[in-house]
């Protein structure tokens, strides 16, 4: 997960235009499906195939940041060096929205890239519509990966690459979630800096401490609350769900037809929020622009994405794991995957890149290059990969809470438009609007009569 800013937005009703957007593309998306099924000549080009001494050209959508494009492009001309007769065309597109309404159009056009960057939530109505391919045929057409390859993945990316039993994307990259913390404001707090909160009891503690008040005014807040809406809604969501499976619940029914965020477990993990703000008073819901940055802030939530900015920083910092909830020790785990289009007239050369990107001597090299965290346990292990841990411990930090970083699985048809309505229940909790329990059982009953509608369409669509 890539962010260009963490900005809150306060705004309910853009996260209802935001989720107005998203069923446009939806909507949009089945439309051009079905006019394709039924005028399957339209748009087409002829292609010409590239002869012996000709290179082929793959087409490939991303959305990273500036931080990230100089070492993709190192990635790339690597790739190409060892496979020269295919070259990869990387074309920067905004992600959200943006990049959903270009998929649509590109679809409609049969411009659709060969290869695309996707978020996990994006899987659903691709698959659905039947616009990216199942990589297992790819697999058992031109090979790669098999179980020995599959062994060495840490579970939960390659757990959540499948929809519907079927592998639909493929994880090239992790992410997740620590606690960034100021040392020498411990240090002034009285705090060790070398000993950090282990679990959430410890964490309010410390909060207490480290959160300086000048009568009805806070000059430094011990962290702030990551309550967004909007196209930050995801962000939002992805950050509370280390809360709710820390205190043993789950986001979604593992059959995917309901969601389970308002159980017991979800109430306690969102009361918990509420409280950081309102009870213990520690939190802040707007905290100053670059709180951390500015010493404003004491504590944050980040994840290794946020590690070249931070080097700049003129102050004592460090990154911890996430402190332990009152049922696990776990952190939201975040991944970038491709796809492959169906609409590609190269599926052997996209499926090379991809193949590619995944081995480990690759996966350690672009993890050094670009600050993300690789996908295969045998990196860690790595020499030359410890070797460079040991001179980044922030980096250390993230990548030795892999092995309990979590997602769950991609069982959901519609699964952005439920963090819309789950980013707003947290919200309108935060700011007392209803109680932890009222604002999830609102969303969770919105959430799934959107579940029950979308399992409609993909039924009714089967029967075409």
């Amino acid at each position: 997960m890539e962010l260009e800013a963490s900005v809150p937005n306060t705004s309910w009703e853009v996260g209802k235009m935001e989720r107005r957007g998203l069923l446009r593309w939806l909507v949009l998306l089945c439309c051009l499906s079905l006019m394709l099924a039924i005028l399957p000549g339209c748009g087409k080009k002829a292609v010409k195939k590239p002869g012996k001494d000709e290179k082929t050209e793959v087409v490939f959508w991303h959305s990273y940041v500036a931080a990230t494009t100089p070492a993709l492009e190192r990635l790339i001309q690597r790739f190409e060096a060892a496979h020269p007769n295919i070259t990869i065309k990387a074309q920067y597109v905004q992600t959200g929205e943006g990049l959903l309404q270009k998929l649509a159009a590109s679809v409609m056009s049969e411009t659709a890239p060969d290869l695309c960057w996707i978020h996990a939530s994006w899987v659903g109505p691709l698959s659905r519509e039947e616009l990216i391919y199942d990589l297992g045929e790819l697999i058992e057409k031109y090979g790669g990966f098999g179980e020995e390859e599959k062994a060495d993945f840490f579970p939960a990316p390659l757990e959540t690459s499948y929809y519907r039993g079927k592998l639909r994307m493929m994880p090239i990259e992790a992410t997740n979630l620590g606690l960034a913390y100021n040392r020498e404001l411990y240090r002034k707090a009285g705090l060790d800096p070398n000993d950090p909160p282990e679990n959430w009891d410890e964490f309010v503690e410390y909060g207490k401490k480290l959160t300086i008040r000048s009568k009805d005014r806070v000059e430094q807040w011990a962290c702030n609350v990551p309550v967004f809406t909007g196209s930050m809604a995801g962000w939002s969501t992805w950050q509370w769900v280390t809360f709710l499976w820390g205190w043993g619940g789950r986001y979604a029914h593992p059959s995917g037809e309901r969601v389970d965020f308002n159980s017991a477990a979800a109430v306690g993990a969102l009361q918990f929020w509420v409280d950081l703000q309102h009870k213990y008073k520690i939190g802040s819901l707007a905290p100053p622009e670059q709180g951390f940055e500015s010493q404003k802030v004491a504590m944050t939530f980040e994840g290794p994405w946020s590690l070249p900015r931070f080097e700049d920083l003129a102050f004592d910092w460090a990154v911890a794991p996430m402190p332990a909830g009152p049922k696990r020790r776990v952190t939201s785990l975040g991944a970038e995957y491709l796809v492959v289009f169906r609409q590609t007239k190269h599926p052997k050369e996209a499926w090379e890149f991809i193949r590619w990107f995944i081995t480990p001597e690759v996966q350690e090299a672009w993890s050094i290059d670009s600050k993300y965290l690789p996908i295969r346990q045998s990196v860690l292990a790595s020499p030359t990969y410890r070797t460079f841990l040991d001179k980044n411990p922030a980096m250390k930090t993230f990548a030795e809470q892999m092995p309990y970083a979590y997602a769950e699985p991609s069982i959901l048809p519609d699964a952005s438009e439920v963090d819309l309505f789950l980013a707003t229940a947290i919200e309108e909790a935060v700011r007392k609007v209803k109680t932890p329990k009222q604002a999830l059982d609102d969303a969770a009953e919105k959430a799934n009569i959107a579940l029950a509608e979308a399992k409609a369409r993909e039924e009714a669509g089967n029967t075409q």
